[in-house]
């Protein structure tokens, strides 16, 4: 019987240290993953991607006589769901509206989204045109590849009064 005993206990002991053992490689294991995430989500933040156009009349296609000037900036989100902006003009008058078209440096493009003054912000839903049901990862391509450009239009250069190309700063 005293064996049998034995037996017992040092199943018993084994077991619990088994599961001790397991408890402990467990909670390393979370503890190795959230350092690891908290680690990605800092490397995100310091990515974080920025954009900027500097608006004048001489980048309007064909180029407008105007002494307006401006600019836009860009930041887009780490989880890149949100583009905050901020559109800032001098010496504009009888404005209309200001979009991001799709186009080149030289080239009139498709209005892709709608821009007002001051600050704003940008999500998949403000896509239109070309890029309308896309994801906001779409534009930061083109905007990436030097695609795009602000437009601010008026009442007297309709098409389009200054202009500039968006790039990263």
């Amino acid at each position: 019987m005293s064996n049998l005993r034995r037996l017992q206990t040092t199943t018993t002991t084994l077991v619990t240290t088994t599961l001790v053992i397991i408890t402990v490689l467990a909670v390393s294991m979370v503890v190795v993953s959230t350092n690891g995430m908290t680690d990605k989500v800092v490397l995100a933040q310091g990515t974080l991607k920025k954009f900027t156009a500097d608006l004048s009349g001489k980048n309007e296609v064909p180029p407008a006589d105007t002494k307006a000037t401006g600019t836009a900036q860009f930041q887009i989100g780490a989880d890149e769901k949100q583009i905050d902006y901020e559109l800032n003009v001098k010496d504009l008058n009888n404005f209309m509206m200001a979009h991001i078209h799709q186009g080149k440096s030289g080239e009139n493009g498709p209005p892709i989204v709608m821009l007002s003054m001051g600050k704003g912000k940008i999500t998949s839903g403000d896509l239109q045109g070309p890029l309308a049901g896309k994801q906001l990862s779409d534009l930061t391509k083109l905007m990436q590849d030097r695609n795009t450009y602000v437009n601010v239009h008026t009442q007297q250069n309709q098409n389009g009064e200054i202009r500039g190309q968006i790039s990263s700063s």
